[in-house]
């Protein structure tokens, strides 16, 4: 689904003062030098981009790179492939922001069967045409930080431990197993936690989840 080769131009992105300032802001007193900015943005461990309104990198650093290389985003310079199942979620949320109907947004990303990303963009005024992304991994969710969900949602105990076990990528046989629970037992909580929290299917359950406890 993915091209494996990173565009050439990638490796020649170096960050302004302004992206520097726009993602973690620098000392009104004491700015930052452009050379300072650059390095902190390249040998930052989170994959941090610049992106034009279109979704094209502008810039990436090197975390970024890497997951361009590993076939996940950027290919061909643009952040999310044409083809992936989250395109048509990004172009909303990129034109709301180009259109400054709000200034940040977050999306969960599909980048295989049972590893996602969160995705988080943002726009500062003054800095026209220009979107700020970052993308890290979505952690597991432990039973005790999705307690909030459960109180949220109004998830019984065990629908509360099934919706934990899935955030860690396991299948609902190996739910009913960890749980000593058939898996019609486990397909009916699965049913349960999806009409509590107003989602269509487990993927609707897992975004929603990640991008309120991560």
């Amino acid at each position: 689904m993915y091209e494996q080769d990173i565009a050439p131009t990638l490796d020649q992105y170096a960050p302004t003062a302004a992206d520097r300032i726009a993602v973690e802001p620098c000392s009104l007193e004491a700015p930052a030098p452009q050379e300072d900015c650059a390095n902190w943005f390249e040998h930052d461990s989170i994959a941090r981009y610049v992106l034009d309104h279109q979704g094209n990198i502008l810039r990436a650093n090197g975390a970024a790179r890497l997951l361009t290389a590993a076939g996940v985003l950027g290919s061909g310079g643009v952040f999310i492939c044409p083809s992936h199942r989250n395109r048509a979620e990004f172009d909303v949320l990129i034109a709301r922001l180009a259109d400054d109907r709000q200034t940040n947004g977050r999306m969960l990303f599909r980048a295989g069967d049972d590893a996602w990303c969160l995705l988080d963009l943002a726009t500062l005024p003054g800095l026209d045409a220009r979107v700020f992304a970052t993308a890290r991994p979505a952690r597991s969710i432990s039973a005790e930080a999705i307690e909030p969900l459960r109180a949220v949602f109004g998830l019984t105990r065990a629908e509360t431990s099934v919706l934990s076990h899935l955030t860690s990528g396991e299948a609902p046989k190996d739910i009913g197993r960890k749980m000593d629970m058939s898996i019609h037992t486990v397909r009916a909580h699965l049913r349960a936690i999806c009409m509590r929290m107003g989602v269509k299917g487990i993927n609707g359950a897992l975004r929603l989840s990640f991008q309120l406890a991560n």
